[in-house]
């Protein structure tokens, strides 16, 4: 229900600003001799060249504010009107929940910084109309990202922020997840962490994203130890629960399963 009615917001937001920005671009831009008719296409256009534009400032904050804080961003796969995302590999373990929230937030305010030059686009009359056509997306995009909750491709910068805030355990789960990947990333090998790292945490319903990754590093862990009783364990215990992944990560971490099943 609450994913619906984000959604639905969103969408209904989305529709009145792009029929507002089109009058204001139609009628600013006919006032120059272009006839009204020969415009509206250009509109159209423009509208989704700024829906693209949009998502490449949004997944590009977190990159940039990634890169800044030392998380080891992936560069990021854009797709309209579905999830777009990047991945963190990080450097260090050090203040991970700070960068980690720096990180979460940056799309979120580099699509606020978009809807407030689309607003001064539309009131400011010596600014460019040109620079409303990014305003209706980006104002969806806002909307469906800074709401907390969980769409199928998974959670939502909003909700993945407000956890990291409130220390969910979900959240502090992810944040041990990233730290072992800190580790690792800075030389300490995967066998010399200590084995407490891994296993003293909040516990968490199967189907949560964290304790899958969780699960498949424990499985990692013991692997790398030679006890191959306990990674066996684990990676049956793995092989269970990748149905429950979010489709944006289900086909890479099914086949990376898969390949290390045949092995």
């Amino acid at each position: 229900m609450k994913r619906t009615i984000t959604l639905t917001v969103a969408a209904v937001v989305a529709l009145a600003l792009a029929g507002y920005c089109g009058y204001a671009f139609c009628t600013r831009i006919t006032a120059d001799g272009l006839e009204l008719y020969a415009l509206i296409p250009v509109y159209i256009i423009s509208l989704f060249i700024g829906a693209f534009a949009c998502d490449l400032i949004h997944e590009g904050g977190h990159l940039l504010v990634g890169l800044c804080c030392r998380m080891g961003m992936k560069v990021p796969k854009i797709r309209l009107f579905r999830s777009s995302s990047v991945e963190v590999f990080p450097y260090s373990s050090r203040a991970m929940r700070l960068r980690m929230s720096l990180t979460t937030a940056a799309g979120l305010f580099f699509t606020l910084l978009l809807i407030i030059v689309g607003i001064i686009a539309l009131s400011v009359p010596q600014v460019s109309i040109i620079f409303c056509v990014q305003l209706p997306y980006a104002a969806y995009s806002f909307i469906v990202n800074a709401a907390p909750v969980e769409y199928a491709a998974g959670k939502t910068d909003g909700l993945v922020l407000w956890e990291l805030i409130t220390r969910d355990p979900s959240a502090q789960v992810m944040l041990t997840v990233l730290r072992i990947q800190g580790l690792i990333r800075s030389g300490t090998r995967l066998e010399d962490i200590d084995e407490a790292m891994f296993f003293e945490v909040p516990q968490l319903p199967e189907d949560d994203i964290n304790f899958i990754i969780l699960t498949q590093l424990r499985y990692e862990y013991y692997l790398a130890k030679g006890n191959d009783s306990e990674a066996y364990k684990y990676f049956a215990r793995y092989k269970d629960l990748i149905v429950y992944l979010p489709s944006e990560y289900g086909v890479s971490y099914r086949r990376k399963s898969e390949g290390e099943a045949e092995e």
